[in-house]
This record gives structure tokens, sequence and C-alpha cells, in this order.
């Protein structure tokens, strides 16, 4: 947790700032989504395209900022210090493109071809995709502060901050402490830091993690200790059954025993 009550409460207060900008971003989108138009998918893809890039560069923005803004105040309350650089992120307009593009018309395309009643796939293809939207627009915010932190050099690293009630992937993503920097990448091992690769692989679709630069050593709070251990155990059962420690054998060991959202025992 963060070396200050102050600066706990605004890594909260900028979780839940992030959440209110991700919000209408998905508003809007939900209404642009009929210019994506099922007759004829290919030839309406451009100008649905378009204005949902929009949507997202605009709010995006409006996550760094945010971000931007935080960073500066939680500097000030952790080492008493407002300055240093901040790096903020140009708009990644390649990628959003192609999230949408796969998040859109060809997620439509694929339902439809497993069988999927044509009007109940696109009835239902915003769902997904009002999580992808959430997940780039954020980006925003949490790109800066991984990029930032990777040019602070009093900092130690980021680390994951949830709210009380995650899911398996997020609670083990926060056990890990402040072992992310800048371009980390899974390399087919989500638990193993690298310099290449992007933050967009921490987060999934509709998830609503921050991200706090760490000063100081990170002691987990009364909650996340118990992440802690429930990542402990799950890595030792893997290690007895002569298994790595990734995602595929991590996982559903912590999700069977523990108490998150996606558990057994929370259904």
């Amino acid at each position: 947790m963060a070396l200050t009550e102050e600066g706990k409460a605004l890594t909260e207060a900028n979780r839940l700032a992030q959440l209110g900008i991700s919000a209408p971003a998905i508003i809007e989108s939900r209404a642009a989504w009929r210019f994506l138009q099922l007759s004829d998918l290919d030839a309406s893809f451009p100008r649905w395209a378009t204005i949902q890039l929009g949507i997202l560069r605009r709010y995006y923005d409006r996550s760094k900022t945010a971000a931007a803004a935080y960073v500066r105040e939680y500097r000030g309350a952790e080492i008493g210090a407002t300055a240093g650089v901040i790096i903020s992120p140009a708009f990644p307009t390649a990628e959003m493109l192609n999230v949408i593009r796969v998040g859109g018309p060809v997620a439509l395309k694929q339902a439809i071809k497993k069988g999927t009643n044509p009007d109940v796939a696109y009835a239902h293809g915003f769902d997904r995709l009002s999580g992808l939207v959430n997940r780039q627009v954020l980006a925003g915010g949490r790109s800066l502060v991984d990029e930032t932190t990777a040019k602070d050099s009093g900092a130690v690293g980021w680390r994951r901050v949830s709210y009380g009630d995650p899911c398996t992937f997020c609670a083990m993503l926060v056990s890990r402490g402040n072992v992310y920097r800048s371009k980390r990448t899974t390399e087919g091992n989500i638990l193993r830091p690298s310099r290449s690769g992007g933050e967009k692989l921490l987060f999934h679709g509709h998830c609503g993690c921050t991200a706090e630069i760490v000063y100081g050593e990170w002691i987990p709070t009364e909650t996340e200790q118990r992440w802690v251990d429930a990542y402990d155990k799950a890595a030792k059962e893997a290690d007895a059954a002569g298994e790595a420690r990734t995602q595929d054998t991590i996982l559903h060991r912590m999700r069977r025993d523990g108490d998150f959202r996606d558990s057994p025992k929370a259904a």
C-alpha cells in the first residue's frame, strides 16, 4: 500500500475517477453501435470506426489528464515533491482500430458462423465490446503511470490496486506487489515481468483496478495478504506437481480454494 494515508486515499480517488471516465465512454459507444450495421458489416465499418475511435481518443485523453493530476498529488503525499517528469503516452491509433475491428465486425461474424442467430449476435455484440472500451479508455491513465514510473528514479515500480472483491486474475496480479514497471509482457508466463510488451496485458475488459507508484517497501494490507497467501499456496501446489508457475497452473487453484468474485464458493 502507499506509504501515507493521504497517498492511499488519492489512489482510491483516482481509481473511482477513472471508472467515472470510462462509464460515459461506454454509454456513447453503445449509442454509436447502431452505425455498425448488421446488413453490411464491411461497408458500415469505416463510418462506425471513425466515430468509435473519436470516442476512445476523447476519453483516453481524459483518463491521462486525471492520472497526471493524481500522480502530482500522490508524489506530494508520498515523497513531499509534486515536481517530476510525467510521461503522457500518445493515443495508439493502430491498436485501438484493431481492437474495435476484432471486437466489432470480426466477433459478430464469428458468432454468426458458429450458429448464433444474427439478430441475437448483434443484440448482444456490444456487451463484449463494452469491456474493451473500458480497458482501452483506462489504458490512458494506466499507461501514463506505467511510463512515468519507468522514468522516475525514486520509484521502485508500480503495483496493481483493486477493490475488495476482485476476480481471481486481478487478485493474483495484486499479490505480486510492485513488480510492474514499463513495458512488461507475459512471455508465456504472466507471473514473470519483462522489458518488452505492454501494460494492456495486465487488465481484462471490465477491470476496475488501477496502478499506483511505489516509492518504498510494499506492505500488503490485511486483505491483500490473504491474496498473497492464496497465490503462495497455489504456487506450491504447482511446484509439487512439477508444473511451471503460469496463469494456467495458478489461477484455477486460487479460484478453487478462494473466496474471489469468480470462485465456486462465491457463487
